[in-house]
């Protein structure tokens, strides 16, 4: 406002200015040429010629409005494709998502042939023809999508990897995947890949990159690491693997695993050299104390007996009253032929709490010594 008011009070003063001039001398302009003559006052000329200069401005800009029509209704022609293309594409997107294939196909190539991106649209129009079990159509679209912008390849290998797996073609799956950048979602796929198949191998040596892509999620880290016990735990069960190449899977493994009770249960049951396995129980016991591997310990072999007993032995001072322990020297007493010793360490368990591989295991003993009313006892209280 303030701007405003003084510009006028310029403009006011400027006015006065001129009028002051004009009326002290009017001025006198005379114009001869080729015995034509023009004469005026100055300050009409000045008028006169500011007038033209305007005139001659307006009257250019006039030209070039008129002049550059054509290009901006083609502008304006090319701005409404584009809209019209975007509309399509979006309403091809929702159709996508709503599970109408048939017309999200339809939108999405309509709204490719205006789009800025085609790419997007012909990606999208694959994913819709896939569901609908057009394969021809699928890889043409995605061939579309490569021509339209060379720099899609990653994105197209990406859907199509995506698209096999929910087809479950999961060898085809990994194979779009191995041109394939490392990123979350390309990882999350070729996990889910590996597992469907059961390549334990391929997926131990993908771990790493699972954790990473995990780390700040705490519900999706638990989920890894139950996978990562899944994969040691199916990789130690393999029939044909070696104890050294065993061994060497536990070691490498996470402090976690290595202390896990189904871990140790499978990787003792599965070694042929009883020592190995006697001495990693042992040492696992060391660490914490667990029950529920005693059974294991109790039942390795004849190489190591000795060496379980004084260890079972030694375990007891500790543990005056822990019933697996009971059972599990008593297997060891019978396994070494002290018979009534075991009969001894199964009673107690069975009374302590009613251990039932220790009732089992005095059912038997007692049915040898023909105490067969006692024995269907103590085989009932095993079976209950």
């Amino acid at each position: 406002m303030k701007k405003n008011l003084l510009v006028l009070l310029l403009v006011v003063v400027f006015a006065g200015w001129i009028g002051t001039l004009i009326a002290r001398d009017a001025g006198y302009v005379l114009i001869s040429y080729d015995g034509i003559t023009i004469q005026t006052g100055l300050w009409v000329m000045i008028g006169m010629l500011v007038g033209l200069s305007v005139s001659v401005l307006y009257l250019a800009r006039f030209f070039r409005f008129f002049g550059g029509a054509n290009q901006r209704i083609r502008q304006w022609g090319e701005n409404k494709k584009r809209r019209n293309a975007l509309v399509l594409s979006s309403k091809g997107m929702i159709f996508l998502q709503e599970g109408n294939f048939e017309r999200a196909e339809k939108f999405l190539i309509s709204g490719a042939k205006e789009s800025e991106f085609p790419a997007i649209n012909y990606i999208a129009a694959a994913k819709a023809v896939d569901k609908l079990g057009l394969a021809d159509k699928r890889e043409g679209y995605l061939r579309e999508a490569l021509l339209s912008n060379a720099q899609t390849s990653h994105a197209v290998k990406v859907a199509s990897a995506e698209m096999a797996a929910d087809r479950e073609e999961w060898q085809a799956c990994l194979d779009y995947l191995s041109a394939c950048e490392k990123n979350s979602m390309s990882i999350e796929l070729k996990k889910r890949a590996l597992i469907a198949l059961e390549d334990w191998t391929g997926l131990a040596e993908i771990m790493p990159q699972i954790k990473k892509t995990h780390i700040k999620d705490s519900k999706s880290s638990r989920i890894t690491a139950s996978l990562e016990k899944t994969i040691l735990i199916e990789q130690l069960s393999r029939g044909d693997a070696s104890d050294e190449s065993a061994v060497k899977l536990f070691k490498k493994a996470p402090f976690t695993l290595r202390d896990d009770e189904d871990v140790l249960k499978i990787l003792t049951s599965s070694l042929g050299n009883e020592k190995e396995a006697e001495m990693i129980l042992r040492n696992a016991m060391k660490q914490t104390w667990r029950s529920s591997l005693l059974e294991v310990y109790a039942n390795l072999g004849p190489e190591t007996l000795k060496k379980r007993l004084k260890a079972a032995e030694k375990w007891q001072q500790e543990h005056v009253d822990d019933a697996a322990l009971l059972c599990c020297l008593g297997k060891l007493y019978e396994a070494s032929g002290d018979k009534d010793q075991a009969k001894q360490m199964f009673e107690r368990s069975v009374e302590i709490d009613k251990n039932k591989s220790a009732s089992q295991s005095l059912a038997k003993l007692l049915a040898f010594d023909g105490a067969v009313e006692k024995s269907n006892e103590y085989f009932q209280l095993g079976n209950t």
